[in-house]
């Protein structure tokens, strides 16, 4: 049988056959509770017998007597994982209906079905078995290799509404917090730049890289929120704690410490007002362009910058455009958080509008032309936050997809495609005025957008843009 010994805290021995192989634990939420990972290995090789006990044996001989085929060695393995996880599983005929009551769904309840709730189980543990690798200081992978298997591994949930349900959970289970905690929440994001939503993104990320494995056979959704109730309480503990002076007399250190938020977040702010400055320098040189040769062209410019500064100071909303392009790309080029862009008014989020969409015609030229060039208008009304909106060239959604086979290192489909088709739905629904002439828009050609969007996000998501961006900041630097 397979034996895990430990020799402390952060080592431990597999025995495989006569053979030991030495485990150097990283310092991760993993390593603290091994055991769950190590009793089911065991496990493993006390249901699957000898089998099992000779593949790991020439497994983990070959991955460790071979350091540059690792990878290799590892991905055609990925099979044999599930397949003794699988057969484990078939073996111990786990009844995964227990941890589903459809008595007490409403209809707007996140049901997990069984079906659901074993895909879950059965990842986690997969991932177990590929712990001995992935949290194994001198057997780890590169964070980029060890996506892809993490990919394979996990690729009978990543193409269904598995991950969607598991994410909505717990935005919907930390966003409870916002009312209770409202004003602490206010705080944060005063403070640090970082509100709620940023927060469920971070705990979201956490359960699926380090929680999801120490799953261990208790309903693994009850074991989510219980997380994301332990992270969302010390959360705000800790940042209560560390923002609160309770002594009168207060020492210089003290203030230094306490005031290293502050000084990003003012960073940040007097960046952002001079991005502004920058942006109005950009667009009253492209007003005045156009009158230098006419008669009185002085006065005519004049009179246009008053207008369009009358007409920037009348905006009320900010362009849905400002959210899903303008802050990611002002956020990618200037190292400020995305936050940060949030907290901005209507006017200034139009006139870095402008500015991007002169930053973007000096790199792509006309490319992209039919996206770009809203992002010289303004919306007259609210945007509405939601829609039914569906991608309808679905077929150029699909092809240019598979050539890049890649969403923030996961290999689905499904979610950009929601994504998409929320930006372009959100966007089909506005009346937009021109800033510079007061003009509205007339007939959006919604299917040219569609398309740029495709191919735009496709290749943004995939991290295939990064020679332009560089091309941006460049110029970006120059006019500061």
């Amino acid at each position: 049988m397979i034996k895990f010994e430990k020799n402390d805290s952060k080592s431990w021995t597999v025995t495989a056959e006569d053979r030991e192989f030495p485990l150097q634990m990283t310092a991760s939420s993993i390593t603290n509770k091994f055991n769950i990972v190590t009793d089911f290995i065991e496990n493993i090789s006390r249901l699957c017998g000898q089998e099992f006990d000779d593949w790991l044996y020439e497994f983990l001989s070959k991955y460790v007597d071979d350091p540059e085929k690792r990878f290799a060695h590892l991905s055609e393995n990925v099979p044999m994982i599930k397949k003794y996880v699988d057969m484990t599983i078939e073996i111990e005929n786990v009844d995964f209906s227990q941890f589903v009551d459809e008595s007490k769904a409403k209809k707007t309840s996140i049901l997990f079905n069984a079906d659901e709730i074993k895909r879950i189980f059965q990842l986690s543990s997969y991932l177990k078995l590929y712990a001995i690798i992935s949290n194994s200081e001198n057997m780890r992978l590169s964070d980029r290799l060890h996506k892809k298997i993490y990919n394979q591994l996990a690729d009978d949930i990543l193409e269904t509404e598995i991950v969607f349900k598991i994410f909505n959970v717990i935005k919907t289970k930390t966003f409870r917090y916002n009312l209770t905690d409202r004003y602490m929440w206010d705080y944060i994001k005063m403070i640090q730049g970082k509100g709620i939503d940023v927060h469920v993104i971070e705990i979201f990320n956490f359960i699926m890289n380090s929680i999801l494995v120490l799953c261990d056979g208790r309903n693994p959704i009850t074991y989510f929120v219980g997380v994301v109730d332990e992270s969302v309480k010390w959360f705000l503990r800790s940042v209560y704690k560390g923002s609160i002076i309770y002594d009168d007399s207060v020492a210089t250190e003290d203030i230094h410490s306490q005031s290293v938020n502050n000084l990003k977040t003012y960073s940040y702010n007097d960046t952002l007002g001079r991005l502004k400055g920058v942006a109005y320098g950009q667009i009253y040189d492209m007003i005045e362009r156009p009158t230098l040769s006419a008669v009185d062209g002085e006065k005519d410019s004049d009179k246009s910058i008053i207008e369009f500064q009358n007409r920037a100071g009348q905006i009320k909303f900010v362009s849905p455009l400002c959210e899903c392009l303008v802050f990611p790309a002002l956020s990618r080029l200037t190292n400020i958080p995305y936050i940060h862009f949030k907290t901005i008014s209507p006017d200034h989020a139009a006139v870095l509008s402008v500015y991007l969409h002169g930053l973007l015609k000096r790199v792509y030229k006309s490319q992209y032309k039919s996206l770009f060039s809203l992002l010289d208008f303004y919306p007259l009304e609210q945007p509405s936050v939601t829609t039914t909106y569906k991608l309808k060239g679905i077929h150029n959604y699909i092809n240019i997809q598979n050539e890049t086979d890649n969403f923030l290192g996961f290999r689905t489909k499904l979610y950009p495609h929601r994504v998409l088709s929320y930006f372009v739905g959100r966007i089909s629904r506005v009346s937009f005025c021109n800033i510079f002439d007061g003009q509205r828009l007339v007939g959006i050609p919604l299917s040219k957008i569609e398309d740029d969007m495709i191919r735009f996000y496709t290749l943004f998501f995939a991290n295939k843009l990064s020679n332009e961006f560089e091309e941006m900041r460049i110029s970006m630097n120059s006019d500061f």
